[in-house]
């Protein structure tokens, strides 16, 4: 490694995981405003106390937007859903949010396939604490603050059950569980 990533590495520490220190493609990013997040979202539950379960943060990297964080409280080993839906509403137990962002109208799909949802996202899995991290660049999407493939004021959806990327129209992923409107950071 040289000094100028081992450096980077020794600012981000234990940050990593949730600020702007973040890696993307093996290089180190850290937290100067180019890297900052453009858009976040803290994820809610939509039932019972509408607790906060976690927070999504995206930007712009090279090749597409940059999806990461994290959510917590689920049962260890627990593998769950993330979506970018339609609308940024969380209303009416997270059904108001809508369908799959899909600005092409093409089916349901693995993220990384070029002809699925451009709201596609892999599945989670919790590791032995319940908590569930995502770092994934969707190259369908970006987060400018308007336009066709904008994400801005759309809205996260965390499903019950796992993403099989097949069934459509969403998966057969289960009922919503929470929900986080996507806004400019």
């Amino acid at each position: 490694m040289n000094k100028t990533m081992l450096a980077s590495a020794l600012l981000c520490g234990s940050a990593l995981a949730m600020t702007g220190c973040q890696t993307v493609e093996g290089q180190m990013q850290t937290g100067n405003p180019v890297n900052q997040p453009a858009l976040k979202s803290t994820i809610k539950a939509v039932s019972g106390d509408k607790n906060e379960v976690g927070q999504m943060f995206l930007r712009p990297v090279d090749g597409g937007v940059q999806v990461y964080g994290k959510l917590m409280n689920l049962q260890p080993g627990q593998t769950v859903a993330l979506h970018i839906h339609e609308t940024g509403s969380c209303a009416d137990m997270g059904k108001a949010a809508g369908g799959h962002f899909n600005p092409d109208n093409k089916p349901h799909s693995n993220p990384d396939d070029m002809n699925g949802h451009a709201g596609d996202l892999p599945n989670l899995t919790a590791n032995e604490d319940g908590v569930a991290t995502i770092n994934y660049v969707n190259k369908k999407i970006t987060a400018d603050e308007a336009g066709k493939y904008s994400v801005n004021r759309l809205a996260f959806i965390v499903h019950a059950g796992a993403d099989d990327y097949t069934s459509q129209p969403s998966g057969a992923s289960g009922d919503r569980v929470a929900c986080g409107i996507i806004e400019m950071n």
